[in-house]
C-alpha cells in the first residue's frame, strides 16, 4: 500500500482512493485536470522544464476578483430574533458566513468542494472547506455523491500522521463515518495504521459510527460550479478557469520568453534556415541550436537577419497584463472589466444594457450557488445539532427565517426600487403590508401573515384597527 500512495500528498495529487484500495469514479482525464487547476493556482515560480513564468498569477486574479464582486455588498440575517434553537441556528449562520470567501474561491479553483460542519467542543459547530484535491468520489447515486474518502495530514515531532475519513450514505439516508489513522516517518508514504487516540485531536473519534438521524446525504454541503463539464462530460464540477487553461499556459510561456530576452539583453532573430548552418569542427554541417535564432525555410523578405519584435514586447508589464485578462474574460464568458480595468469608451445605451446584463448574470450565478449552499448548510447544521444534542428537534422554516441581501447590483438598485414601491403605496396601488413583505422578505400569502406584519411593523395601524372594531 505504501508504494501506491507515494503521490498522495503532492499539492495536486488525489490518489487517496487507491491508497485505501478503493476505486475513484473520476476518469483519468478528470484527475489530470484537477491536478492542473491546483498546480496553476499554487504556481509561484517557474517550474523547471516548463519554460513558464507565472508572474501574472492569473488563476488567483480570476478567483479573487470574482469573489469580491460576488460578496461586495452581501449581508445575511434571520427575519426574527428567536430564542432557543432559532438563536443557536442564527449563531451558526454567522459562522458559516465567515467562511464564505474561502468556500467560493476553493470551489472556483477545483470546480466543486464540500463545506463540512464539525463540533468544536463549545456547543457549536465549526465549518471547514474540503478542497477538490483532498477527497475522492467513490460512488454516486440519483441524488448525488453517496460515498467519499477524505484525507487529512498532520505532523507530530518527526512523524507524519494521515487521517482517512470515509463517509457513506445508504438508500434510507443514514450516514456512516469510518476513520483510520496512519503514521509514517516520511511524507511520501502512508505508513502503518495506529490507534485513533495516538493524536489528541482524534481521540474522541469512533472507528465507525452510523447516525440514527437520517441526514439524507453525507452530512456535508456539496457545492458545484454552475458550469457544464467540458473535460469529460461527467457530473464532476470544473474550475471557473478550465476554459482558459491553455491560454494561461501560453501567457506564461510568452512571459518566460520575454523575461529571458530582457534579462539577457537579447532579441529573437529571424533568418533563413540555410543561414543557421555552419561547418562542423570535424566536417559536415552543424545547425545553431541557440533559441535566439529562428530559422524559416524558403526565401525571406530580407536577405539578411531580421529582428523579431512582437507588439507584446513593446508594451509595459501592466498593459500586457490587461491584454491577458481581457482574453481570459472572453474565453470564460465574463463582462469586460470584471478582471481587467474598465475602459472609458463611449457606448450606446443598448450596448451598456447588454454588457451589464451579461455581468449581472455571471455574478448572479455565483450568488445563487452560495445562497443554495448556505440554505443547505443550515439544514445540515440543524440535523447535526439534533444528532449531537446541541439543539432540540423543533421544526424551523429556514426559507422564512433566512434573509440574504446582495446590495445594489448592476441591474438592481435597492434604494430606487424601494422608492418606487413607496410611490405605489402612496398612490393607493399597493398595500403597505405587501410593500413591507417585499422589503424584508416576509410571508404575505394569508390574512394571518398580513396581520403579523401589521403587528410588528405597523403598530399604529393595529391600534387604529382595534379602535375601529370597538366602534
Amino acid at each position: 500500500m505504501n508504494a501506491v500512495v507515494r503521490a498522495l500528498f503532492d499539492d495536486a495529487a488525489i490518489t487517496g482512493a487507491q491508497a485505501a484500495g478503493l476505486k475513484d469514479t473520476s476518469t483519468a482525464a478528470m484527475r489530470a485536470a484537477v491536478r492542473e487547476w491546483f498546480e496553476l493556482f499554487f504556481m509561484r515560480e517557474a517550474v523547471k522544464g516548463k519554460d513558464e513564468d507565472p508572474a501574472q498569477r492569473i488563476p488567483y486574479t480570476i478567483t479573487n476578483k470574482l469573489t469580491k464582486a460576488c460578496f461586495a455588498e452581501y449581508d445575511s440575517s434571520f427575519t426574527e430574533n428567536g430564542i432557543g434553537k432559532t438563536a443557536w441556528l442564527d449563531g451558526q449562520r454567522s459562522l458559516i458566513d465567515a467562511e464564505k470567501q474561502d468556500v467560493l474561491q476553493w470551489v472556483m479553483v477545483g470546480g466543486e468542494g464540500f463545506l463540512k460542519p464539525a463540533p468544536d467542543g463549545t456547543g457549536r459547530l465549526a465549518y471547514h472547506v474540503v478542497r477538490r484535491d483532498c477527497y475522492n468520489v467513490l460512488a454516486r447515486g440519483p441524488r448525488g455523491i453517496t460515498d467519499v474518502l477524505m484525507s487529512e495530514r498532520s505532523r507530530a515531532g518527526s512523524d507524519y500522521y494521515t487521517l482517512l475519513e470515509r463517509r457513506t450514505v445508504d438508500g434510507s439516508g443514514y450516514l456512516t463515518i469510518r476513520y483510520k489513522l496512519y503514521v509514517s516517518e516520511n511524507s511520501s508514504t502512508l505508513g502503518h495504521e495506529v490507534r485513533l487516540d495516538s493524536l489528541p485531536q482524534y481521540a474522541a473519534l469512533a472507528p465507525e459510527h452510523t447516525y440514527s438521524v437520517p441526514f439524507g446525504g453525507l452530512g456535508m454541503t456539496y457545492i458545484r460550479m454552475p458550469m457544464a463539464n467540458n473535460v469529460d462530460g461527467s457530473p464532476d464540477g470544473v474550475s471557473v478557469y478550465e476554459g482558459a487553461v491553455q491560454l494561461i499556459h501560453n501567457i506564461y510561456k510568452n512571459e518566460y520568453q520575454l523575461g529571458r530576452e530582457f534579462e539577457l539583453g537579447r532579441s529573437r532573430i529571424v533568418a533563413g534556415s540555410d543561414m543557421l548552418m555552419t561547418p562542423g569542427p570535424e566536417g559536415g554541417v552543424m545547425r545553431l541550436k541557440d533559441d535566439v535564432f529562428v530559422g524559416l525555410d524558403g526565401d525571406t523578405n530580407d536577405k539578411g537577419l531580421t529582428i523579431f519584435s512582437p507588439a507584446l514586447r513593446d508594451e509595459s508589464f501592466e498593459r500586457r497584463k490587461q491584454s491577458y485578462l481581457k482574453a481570459c474574460e472572453n474565453i470564460i464568458g465574463l463582462k469586460r472589466g470584471i478582471l481587467s480595468d474598465v475602459e472609458a469608451v463611449e457606448r450606446t445605451a443598448k450596448e451598456i444594457s447588454s454588457s451589464e446584463g451579461d455581468y449581472s448574470l455571471s455574478i448572479m450565478d455565483l450568488q445563487r450557488m452560495w445562497y443554495d449552499a448556505l440554505m443547505e448548510t443550515l439544514r445540515i447544521t440543524d440535523l447535526w445539532g439534533q444528532a449531537l444534542g446541541l439543539c432540540d428537534a423543533q421544526a424551523v422554516d429556514l426559507e422564512q427565517l433566512l434573509s440574504v441581501s446582495w446590495g445594489n447590483g448592476v441591474l438592481y438598485d435597492a434604494d430606487k426600487d424601494w422608492q418606487d414601491t413607496l410611490s405605489m403605496v402612496e398612490a393607493g396601488l399597493l398595500k403597505p403590508e405587501l410593500a413591507l413583505a417585499k422589503k424584508y422578505d416576509l410571508p404575505c400569502e394569508t390574512p394571518e401573515d398580513l396581520a403579523a406584519i401589521r403587528e410588528k411593523y405597523m403598530p399604529e395601524m393595529v391600534q387604529l384597527t382595534a379602535q375601529a372594531g370597538l366602534r
